[in-house]
């Protein structure tokens, strides 16, 4: 098998490839120390990230054994409501309510009707309008059930606390 091939032609076309080749390896050298680059920026982060979300894990669980300790049960979840009756009254349900307040605990009129919301949603044939719990909660300071602990103003409610 005879090539008319000369000896120039075959140096230049090997010396050709070399370049192709060291330029291609050398692109894709730059490429591999950005990726690397990346790499460790992302190593770097997943481990801020996981050294993170555990100390949240753990700083959740003891806030979790915190909320459901035996002292800090909701008060419509501590004792059984008692009955108002089968039609209960508004004033009824908010005396009901202001007797199982905590004694020296502050609250207001939205609180107060928020509770009556939770407890005897089912037996009011209406919704609990907050400005009739108020009328009935200054009838209860009025008849000094109730002791007046501020004043309400245009942007900040009354509150009140149990008589002792």
């Amino acid at each position: 098998m005879t090539t008319d091939v000369s000896l120039a032609a075959v140096v230049s076309n090997l010396e050709e490839q070399i370049a192709v080749h060291r330029e291609r390896e050398a692109f894709h050298a730059q490429h591999e120390a950005h990726h690397r680059q990346q790499r460790e920026q992302h190593a770097a982060e997943l481990e801020n990230l996981t050294r993170n979300l555990e100390a949240f894990k753990t700083a959740a669980d003891a806030a979790l054994g915190l909320a459901v300790r035996p002292g800090a049960a909701s008060r419509s979840l501590a004792a059984p409501d008692p009955d108002p009756g089968r039609k209960p009254r508004l004033s009824r349900v908010v005396a009901l309510v202001v007797e199982s307040w905590p004694a020296g605990e502050p609250f207001g009129t939205s609180a107060v009707a928020s509770e009556i919301a939770t407890r005897y949603r089912d037996r009011l044939r209406k919704g609990v309008d907050p400005r009739m719990v108020s009328v009935h909660l200054r009838r209860l300071l009025a008849n000094g059930r109730l002791t007046s602990v501020r004043e309400g103003r245009p942007h900040h409610e009354a509150l009140y606390a149990r008589a002792e």
